[in-house]
């Protein structure tokens, strides 16, 4: 059994109340008129309980099995049954959600949070400490998480609040420490004057008394915000539907649902709030912190439910014509008030340099540039097919040419593949009127190798070819003439059959790993458009013959691969930037590691990207053409597999997506050895004969040996002497440091240099051996006195370059090996911290790290 693992001696804790204890209203029973939700069938007979409390049983076998249950809420609990989803039911019950069939393993969609309902049940958990003062206004939250609001303002400043514990959680300005508030809410410990920095003494931790700080969530499920003004509750989005009067009394809180966009109500707002009773109030008298929609959206009208509404910037006639000499309603719409356009056009020059205008709802037309449209061109649907007029300077402008020679050859395709992007959609006007002429815009003439022309000098080549042939001469006098297998982004692809019969030219956007190709092609159906993929070698009917490729730069790089991770990796967690995720990670078999950096644009993207592998025995490194990849998939950039040395190996990564480069990421990881703790109590003696090993020691030591160097007893090994053991079996001449005892967190070093120095050891071929609660690791088991602790050995990790700390990375992710079975597991800082504080001394993380 896991609870036959190591026992080291607890620091006893005597839960004593701090401040003054008073005694607060309990909430409310089931409300029979409030709406439920349901009916869901219950899987087996289910007991009632007054809380979510497993032994809080108010009512043996409330529930049979098949019978229908309707909900009023659901909320965050105790793990029972495998959930830590608990459902309060229509009679006021609390049960467990494992125990009924509600379609779904997490929260029920629109079924909302029980705080947000001012339901809490933890109610009868706990004893009030108290008061303290909010510094500041407080959210309350359903759980340790920034994100998870349930009621906004909860606390203002100043107030009083009363505790029940405190835990730990996701950090809030530098802080991991949280609150929990006899209200039921969470609130970030450095929002609360308590007189310390820390943990409160004698306060207890939540998870001593059943109250864990949950996962984040509150998915359609309401929250709650204070009113500005006494409040009607309307039957519909319309300050002229039906309505209960004064519904909701000033300076109170309701809950809201969801949000949408309905009729003009106050101060030219078009949002509605549904209340958690089906009633709509004017979000405009709402403290919601802003005046856009916060929630989710109960429907999908647009601003006035039919249509687009506008700012006027000043008063407008109304036309009967795209031109200012048609005939008008003067002074139709008053500046400041709001226009529900229906559709845009393009007609006859009017204001500003535009040719646009914009259709209202009583079908008139106004003028575009004098309407809050948040654009200088269409943004809406066309209400004709009427193309822009003829020259003028209401024509579309491009960026200007940077100086020639100005773009490094490494950045080269980069721009040019963003350059012909950016212009996807661009559509010519009168006769084939376009902006990518030498000077402007250019008429008259087929515009595809302009276009072309173009994005080549958006990185610095000095072209300008009408004649999409010129490109292969010029490519052939400077040797950047390519074969149709060696084709790379940011190259040119000439359509025909030869130089003196180019029909048409394309500009290389992306080369799938099969060699097909997209490219991005002005004047192809009047606009520029994305085509492809399609094999260059036959490609039609997309295409007639290719005849030449045609290369801006003579350099090279690597192709991108498809393909998922396919071995043990150590990752850094995923980043999300400029519309992409990306993440690195070292891909370990046997005794072989590469470096693999992945990406997933969520829209279509140029993304470029340089992977590095060290410390490996040899060094290898691998540069990923900047290329269009597409949307929501997963393409990689990888280095060659090598052998892993002892020292272990590092990867570095860099990621530039749409021409920004991203902060750095690397990751670390060691050549892991180690065996099954050989006895209940030989987590410590397994850790260092697998740290040994790890490190290299040619003659590793039996668990029994070591168990007696560092005087391992019946309730475990202390941490002293694991690291004066280690010290010893630490080789000589490889850089190495020797090791000792640390203690991190709320204490001794800051939690940022003592995780730093787990990473600087792993960097240099050490691992780190970690001090936990058995029961709190991801893969532990739940139980036991709360007594147990257990070593577990450090070996992988994964930062990113930050600017935001004292050490310049930030660790989030960590490869473990757990004696107690010797399995490998990944960790992310939040887990780390949740298994490791309290492990020795309350508020601080303790390891055997070396002494860097």
């Amino acid at each position: 059994m896991r609870l036959k693992r190591m026992l080291l001696s607890a620091l006893a804790l005597t839960l004593l109340p701090i401040g003054t204890s008073v005694m607060l209203a309990q909430p409310a029973h089931a409300d029979p008129t409030f709406p439920m939700y349901g009916p869901y069938p219950a899987k087996t007979a289910i007991d009632g309980r007054g809380s979510m409390n497993p032994d809080d049983r108010d009512a043996i076998d409330l529930y049979t099995t098949g019978q229908q249950i309707y909900l009023r809420c659901q909320d965050s609990g105790p793990s029972l049954g495998g959930s830590t989803i608990w459902d309060y039911t229509r009679e006021g019950h609390w049960i467990p959600d494992a125990y009924v069939t509600t379609g779904h393993s997490g929260f029920v969609s629109n079924v909302p949070r029980c705080l947000a309902l001012g339901i809490d049940g933890h109610a009868k958990v706990g004893s009030v400490h108290g008061p303290y003062t909010a510094k500041v206004d407080i959210d309350g939250r359903g759980s340790a998480d920034p994100n998870d609001r349930v009621r906004t303002d909860a606390y203002l400043a100043g107030s009083l609040l009363y505790l029940k514990c405190q835990d730990y959680g996701i950090a809030v300005n530098g802080s991991t420490l949280w609150n929990h508030t006899y209200d039921g809410y969470w609130v970030p410990d450095v929002y609360v004057t308590t007189g310390t920095n820390g943990r409160i003494p004698g306060m207890p931790t939540c998870t001593s008394l059943g109250i864990s700080p949950g996962v984040s969530g509150n998915p359609g499920g309401g929250r709650q915000f204070l009113t500005r003004a006494t409040l009607n509750g309307y039957h519909a989005k319309s300050l002229g539907a039906s309505k209960v009067v004064d519904r909701y009394a000033e300076g109170t809180y309701i809950t809201v649902m969801c949000q949408a966009y309905g009729e003009l109500n106050y101060g030219g707002n078009a949002i509605w709030d549904k209340t958690s009773d089906g009633l709509w109030v004017a979000d405009f008298y709402v403290r919601t912190g802003s005046t856009d929609i916060v929630l989710n959206r109960c429907d999908n009208d647009g601003p006035s439910g039919s249509g687009n509404r506008y700012l006027a910037k000043t008063t407008l006639n109304g036309y009967h014509g795209k031109s200012l000499s048609a005939s008008k309603v003067v002074d139709k719409y008053a500046g400041g008030s709001y226009i529900t356009l229906v559709c845009q056009a393009y007609g006859e020059f009017n204001y500003g340099g535009s040719a646009i205008w914009d259709k209202t709802s009583d079908g008139l037309w106004v003028p575009d540039y004098y309407v809050y449209t948040a654009s200088l061109d269409i943004v809406m649907s066309r209400c004709d097919n009427d193309p822009k007029p003829t020259g003028g300077p209401g024509n579309p402008s491009v960026p200007g040419d940077p100086a020639p020679g100005s773009v490094p050859d490494g950045e080269i395709r980069d721009r040019i593949v963003n350059a012909a992007l950016s212009q996807v959609g661009v559509h010519e006007w009168g006769d084939n009127c376009n902006p990518y002429g030498q000077n402007g815009v250019q008429c008259g003439w087929a515009w595809c190798s302009m276009f072309a022309s173009w994005t080549w000098r958006q990185a610095g080549i000095n072209v300008f070819f009408p004649y999409s042939g010129t490109f292969y001469t010029w490519g052939q006098q400077r040797g950047l003439l390519r074969s149709k297998t060696n084709i790379r982004p940011g190259d040119v692809v000439l359509f025909g059959s030869n130089s003196g019969a180019s029909n048409h030219i394309g500009v290389v956007a992306n080369v799938d790993p099969d060699g097909r190709i997209t490219t991005i092609e002005g004047n192809w159906g009047d606009e520029v458009r994305v085509v492809g993929p399609y094999d260059p070698v036959s490609p039609g009917p997309t295409h007639e013959n290719i005849f030449g490729v045609v290369a801006p730069v003579n350099d090279s790089s690597n192709l991108w691969q498809n393909g998922p991770l396919t071995h043990d990796a150590t990752c850094t967690a995923k980043q999300s930037s400029g519309g992409a995720d990306y993440q690195l990670c070292q891909e370990v078999s046997g005794t072989l590691v590469r470096s693999v950096v992945a990406v997933r644009p969520s829209k279509d993207q140029v993304v470029r990207a340089s992977v590095s592998l060290g410390g490996a025995g040899d060094r290898d490194s691998s540069k990923c053409q900047s290329t269009m990849l597409r949307a929501n998939t997963w393409r990689k950039c990888v280095t060659d597999w090598k052998t892993i040395a002892y020292g272990g190996a590092n990867a570095g990564a860099t990621v530039t997506v749409a021409g920004k480069e991203r902060p750095e990421l690397h990751t670390g990881v060691l050549r892991q050895r180690g065996w099954v703790q050989e006895k209940g109590n030989y987590c410590g003696p397994a850790t260092l004969q697998a740290a040994s090993a790890t490190m290299g020691i040619s003659s590793v030591p039996s668990q029994g040996t070591v168990a007696s160097q560092s005087h391992t007893g019946s309730t475990g090994t202390l941490p002293g002497d694991m690291a004066s053991t280690l010290s010893g079996y630490t080789p000589i001449g490889m850089g190495y440091d020797f090791y000792g005892w640390y203690s991190f967190g709320d204490r001794n070093l800051s939690l940022e240099y003592g995780i730093d120095r787990v990473r600087r050891g792993i960097r240099q071929g050490q691992p780190s051996i970690l001090l936990v609660k058995p029961q709190l690791l991801p893969w532990g088991t739940a139980g036991g006195s709360g007594l147990l602790r257990h070593y577990v050995m450090i070996y992988g990790y994964g930062s990113v370059d930050s600017s935001a700390g004292a050490t310049g990375e930030y660790t989030s992710t960590f490869k473990v090996w757990d004696p107690w079975d010797a399995t490998t597991h990944d960790m992310t800082l939040d887990q780390l911290i949740t298994a490791a504080n309290a492990a020795e001394v309350p508020g601080d993380i303790s390891t055997i790290s070396p002494k860097i």
